[in-house]
């Protein structure tokens, strides 16, 4: 009984002993290969035969599939908004660093709110949104705007940015063209999201709107803003972006006048990482200088509240490129029935 056990112990041995060789011949000829081909090279003769073994061949074809493969992880790992606060983390830093990506953090003229997150150091973003158009409201004529956006990361935490509405055409009983004046901005990531406290990440933002190079009709005086930045993962992977703070602009009177400024914004994926929908909206003001203001009188009682809710895309092409647009409505009399816009946004 016990030699019979033996004997079926020795065979499964020989089996393995038999597997195991087979598995890893192409690596121990590999080996030899390597070793022959080092005594070639120190005799000055070429390693032709070890070029054209299937050894060879099979050893390169393993490791362009391990290249491929963590090139896709590593592509995987940094895409899409939801992972933007792992990117930052000290052990994935240098990697976040190493290559442009329009999807981490993405762009900020996709939507009304901006995100609080900066770019790397000596990265930056050409965001364009060249067919942007408002349509009429109370005491505001229609306008289209080419508007840009220009940011560069001066550190990890902080952002220089400089934004304008571009070539602009005003409608109503006077239309014209001109330009639009551009505003200078900075933006401050003061800490990455916290999903064990369910605390979101958050930066600041303050921009200076100026009358440099705006045409008369497109100028709304010298004027600041500030606001706090927040975004938050929510469950079933909804990104929530939301920004708070105050805007000061001019009345119908030419006054200057802060107003209270909320924007807000929920997006996920669809289909894949690269396809993104989302809803927004805001109350006051956008996160940028960009939708007009009321530039006549008119009679609401004191009312000069803009809100509007609309929907839009955002979709990453590849690591540089990403292609946005939405389609929102005003809910008051003074905002713009129709606010839409189609851009795109390139990383370097």
């Amino acid at each position: 009984m016990g030699e019979g056990l033996a004997d079926k112990q020795d065979d499964l041995a020989k089996v393995r002993a038999e597997f195991n060789a087979e598995a890893y011949a192409p690596f121990r000829a590999y080996g030899r290969l390597e070793a022959r081909a080092v005594f070639w090279r120190g005799q000055g003769k070429p390693p032709s035969a070890v070029l054209g073994s299937p050894a060879f061949v099979q050893h390169h074809q393993f490791r362009a599939f391990a290249r491929t493969r963590a090139r896709q992880a590593k592509e995987a790992f940094f895409k899409g908004r939801y992972d933007r606060s792992r990117a930052r983390r000290p052990e994935n830093i240098e990697q976040w660093r190493s290559e442009p990506d329009i999807a981490n953090p993405g762009p900020d003229l996709a939507n009304f709110p901006n995100s609080a997150f900066t770019l790397p150091q000596g990265r930056a973003y050409v965001e364009l949104s060249p067919v942007t158009y408002y349509g009429s409201a109370t005491g505001t004529p229609a306008q289209y705007n080419a508007e840009f956006l220009l940011r560069y990361g001066a550190t990890d935490d902080i952002e220089l940015r400089l934004f304008g509405n571009g070539p602009s055409w005003m409608g109503g009983a006077n239309p014209g063209w001109g330009f639009s004046p551009i505003a200078f901005d900075t933006k401050i990531q003061l800490w990455l999201e916290k999903k064990e406290h369910f605390l979101p990440a958050a930066g600041f933002e303050a921009y200076l709107l100026t009358q440099w190079l705006g045409s008369t009709p497109f100028n709304g005086g010298t004027q600041p803003s500030f606001t706090f930045n927040f975004d938050q993962s929510l469950p079933f992977d909804i990104d929530l972006e939301y920004n708070f703070g105050t805007t000061r602009m001019q009345d119908t009177a030419g006054q200057n006048v802060w107003e209270f400024s909320f924007q807000w914004a929920l997006q996920r994926d669809f289909f894949s990482k690269d396809l993104a929908f989302f809803i927004h909206g805001f109350f006051n003001a956008a996160g940028l200088p960009r939708v007009p203001q009321p530039t006549q009188p008119v009679n609401l009682f004191g009312d000069f509240r803009q809100d509007a809710v609309g929907a839009g895309f955002l979709w990453t092409v590849n690591r540089r490129l990403a292609l946005f647009g939405q389609v929102s409505g005003g809910t008051t009399r003074i905002t713009p029935q129709l606010i839409s816009q189609l851009g795109l946004a390139i990383a370097f």
